[in-house]
C-alpha cells in the first residue's frame, strides 16, 4: 500500500537540514498502523507526503504502487479523492451541511468512489445513512446542521465521509484528541470494524501512545526517520 525510499523533504529550499529524512518505510494492504511521535516531530509533514499534498524533495512515495511525484498536481487531487479517505484533527466538516451531505462530499470528486459506493446501497444517501449509523450516529442526528452537533458526533460524520465509496487508504489525523479515554477507545474499534469491511488500510496518527496497543502495528517517527546533523 505504502513504500517510501530514502525520502528527504524540506518547506524551504535553504533549510540546511531538512524536515523529515525517511529512509525506508512499507506499509502493507490492509494493515491498521498506529504512527505516532510527539508534537513538531514531522507527523503532520509525513502525512501531507502520503497524501500527495506536497512531494518529497527527493527519493520516492509510492501509494498503490503509483510515484505520488510523477504524476502533474491535477492528476495527485484526482488520485487522493479516488483512493484516500482523509479524517481531519478538526473534522473540516461544512457546518451549514447536514451529516448525510457532508458524508456524501466524500465520494463528489470520484467516480470510482461513487461507484463502489452504490455497489453497497441504492443511493449516496442511503450509503451514507448507512455509514452514519455503522459509526454511531443515530438517525435523528442526520438531518441537523452539523455545526449542532457535539464533538464526538462530528468525530463520527468526519469517519463517515472519509470511509464512503471504500477508498484503499484511509488517514486519521490525531481524530480522538478531543475525546476522554473510554470514548476513544470506542471510536477506534468502530474505525477497525469499517476499515475491515472496506478492505482500507488504516494509518492513525497520533501523539497519544497509549492507544497504541489497541493496533496490529505501531510505529514510532523517530525511529524510521534518519537524524540530520
Amino acid at each position: 500500500m505504502i513504500t517510501l525510499n530514502n525520502v528527504l523533504f524540506k518547506w524551504h529550499k535553504q533549510q540546511a537540514k531538512p524536515t523529515l529524512s525517511i529512509p525506508a518505510l512499507n506499509i502493507a494492504d490492509g494493515e491498521h498502523v498506529f504512527l505516532h511521535g510527539p508534537s513538531g516531530s514531522g507527523k503532520s509533514t509525513l502525512l501531507s507526503l502520503l497524501a500527495g499534498i506536497n512531494t518529497a524533495n527527493s527519493g520516492t512515495v509510492k501509494l498503490l504502487n503509483t510515484d505520488l511525484a510523477a504524476l502533474s498536481n491535477r492528476k495527485r487531487d484526482v488520485f487522493r479523492s479516488d483512493h484516500i479517505g482523509y479524517i481531519f484533527q478538526n473534522f473540516n466538516l461544512l457546518p451549514y451541511l447536514s451529516p448525510l451531505e457532508n458524508v456524501m462530499l466524500g465520494c463528489q470528486f470520484s467516480k470510482p468512489r461513487q461507484k463502489k459506493a452504490l455497489q453497497q446501497s441504492a443511493s449516496l444517501e442511503q450509503e451514507a445513512a448507512r455509514l452514519l449509523t455503522a459509526l454511531g450516529l443515530t438517525t435523528e442526528h442526520h438531518q441537523q446542521n452539523a455545526a449542532n452537533l457535539s464533538i464526538g458526533q462530528q468525530q463520527r460524520v468526519a469517519a463517515a465521509r472519509a470511509f464512503i465509496g471504500s477508498p484503499e487508504l484511509i488517514i486519521a489525523d490525531e481524530p480522538t484528541s478531543a475525546l476522554d479515554a473510554n470514548n476513544r477507545t470506542a471510536f477506534i474499534e468502530l474505525l477497525f470494524a469499517q476499515a475491515s469491511i472496506a478492505g482500507s488500510t488504516l494509518v492513525f496518527v497520533s501523539h497519544d501512545e497509549s492507544l497504541q496497543s489497541l493496533f496490529n502495528r505501531s510505529i514510532s517517527l523517530s525511529d524510521i526517520t534518519e537524524q540530520v546533523i
